[in-house]
């Protein structure tokens, strides 16, 4: 019964695909042999997943990331500098700027296109740089994080609103075990200064996490106001897990579902609007699953997929309700699909990337030119959306002054008006406009992605909305 059960929804997935993604939006992978070459490939986000391979060349330790229309590699270990490709001009490489030799930076986060941060592994000080220009403009000490070592091992960063985030994971060199605590340093980017989050204890504290090293890149939920990170602790030792913290209380909350819960060292992870996923190991991540579980209870719910190759990035794409993984198995290397809503596997055989395998994804999302997104929204600070995707009702949160009514509008992605809402007053800093799906008319509007623009709060916003079947 079981078996006949998974293969109603492959069938489902297959005959019902994922909605399709908004104009232009597709997978963006660089490709490495982790030792002298890498490269990069384009793919397609609906089905057949087409892709174009070996396009610009890139470092052997490299990172994607997307901004507003470029595209970032972070290139680390001996490269340590950050490469600008631009996809209107082929992905030809327009800038490429150092961040330190033997600093091997880790990320990049954007606040517009002219601030961005990058962390520095090997270094006690974080970057500002412009990212449209290479130029260094600030730099911020992290040694009160150090261990003993001297170092804070600064990893993944999230910025929200005039905050950023960056993990700290202190990873003792004599011993290569992380030593406790590892946190989250807290900086406020209008002055470039580290937050004490607990004035009570002497020295500077960040958000100590209830784990160990924290590890790969964390994700934002806007409308929960919390981010959500993975601690792996001491690999082969059931010590971590998936841990959500408050960004208004500044404090970790404890973890959502836990390594002995998921069998297994946890590693990148993506989140649904109801599941998540993540990458469990055993045994130093050489045998790999990708396990789902509820994002509500913490309950483990399915191994959606199992393979002994390295499996180094995974992500999430609510969009277009698709898992992309990357798997560097030996004899079949490649991309493989999967249905954020029925877990099943959506491609028989992996997506090629040429000559070499995928090392890192971004899901990147051009600016749509009309209703295009504006960077505020994109870079999360003034307007969300939440549940989405969404089924029944929405709501289209932004943030205003207190009493100051707001106007959202919905649009198709081809600029068509479909409704217009009201956000009425701001309550404190945000004001809710909700959307039942409905057009003027009040008819079920189809399914697919819309955009919406709302005015009459701090500045004008744009963000998208995926509505589900």
């Amino acid at each position: 019964m079981k078996h006949c059960f998974r293969m109603f929804l492959l069938l489902l997935a297959v005959a019902a695909p994922a909605q399709p993604a908004a104009a232009g939006d597709y997978v963006f992978a660089v490709t490495t042999d982790y030792e002298t070459s890498g490269s990069s490939t384009k793919i397609e986000i609906d089905s057949p997943w087409g892709a174009t391979s070996d396009l610009e060349p890139v470092g052997s330790d490299p990172v994607v990331r997307q901004y507003r229309n470029k595209i970032y590699v972070v290139n680390r270990l001996y490269a340590d500098n950050i490469q600008v490709l631009d996809p209107a001009l082929g992905y030809d490489t327009i800038l490429e700027f150092s961040v330190g030799a033997g600093s091997n930076p880790q990320d990049i986060v954007f606040v517009n296109e002219e601030r961005a941060y990058v962390s520095r592994y090997e270094s006690n000080w974080l970057y500002e740089v412009n990212p449209s220009t290479g130029a260094i403009l600030d730099s911020i000490d992290l040694s009160v994080f150090s261990d003993a070592d001297g170092l804070p091992e600064m990893s993944q960063m999230i910025v929200s609103g005039d905050t950023l985030f960056v993990q700290i994971q202190r990873i003792d060199r004599s011993l290569w075990l992380p030593a406790p605590p590892s946190c989250l340093a807290v900086i406020d980017i209008r002055s470039n200064t580290v937050i004490d989050v607990d004035a009570g204890t002497p020295g500077v504290q960040g958000i100590e996490l209830t784990g160990l090293n924290p590890n790969g890149p964390m994700h934002c939920d806007r409308a929960e106001g919390r981010i959500y990170v993975a601690e792996t602790g001491e690999y082969l030792a059931s010590d971590g897990g998936i841990e959500s913290v408050h960004m208004a209380t500044l404090s970790a909350e404890g973890y959502v579902v836990t390594e002995g819960d998921l069998g297994g060292d946890v590693g990148i992870f993506g989140l649904g609007s109801e599941r998540g996923f993540v990458i469990v190991s055993d045994d130093w991540f050489w045998t790999v699953r990708l396990v789902s579980f509820s994002r509500s209870t913490g309950s483990v719910l399915d191994t959606l997929y199992s393979t002994d190759g390295y499996v180094p990035d995974m992500e999430v794409d609510t969009s277009s309700a698709q898992i992309f993984l990357c798997d560097r198995k030996v004899s079949a290397p490649g991309v493989h699909v999967f249905h954020t809503l029925t877990g099943a596997k959506m491609n028989a055989s992996p997506i090629g990337t040429g000559i070499l395998p995928p090392a890192d994804l971004v899901i990147v999302k051009p600016i749509i030119a009309g209703v295009a997104e504006s960077e505020s929204a994109r870079s999360g600070r003034l307007s969300w959306a939440a549940p989405n995707p969404f089924r029944g009702e929405t709501s289209i949160w932004l943030a205003g002054d207190a009493g100051a009514p707001a106007d959202v509008s919905i649009y198709t992605i081809h600029g068509r008006l479909v409704r217009e809402l009201s956000a009425g007053p701001a309550e404190g800093a945000f004001a809710a406009a909700r959307w039942d799906g409905r057009d003027e008319s009040g008819r079920i509007a189809p399914p697919g992605v819309y955009l919406y623009r709302a005015s009459g709060g701090r500045e004008p916003t744009t963000g998208r909305i995926v509505r589900l079947r």
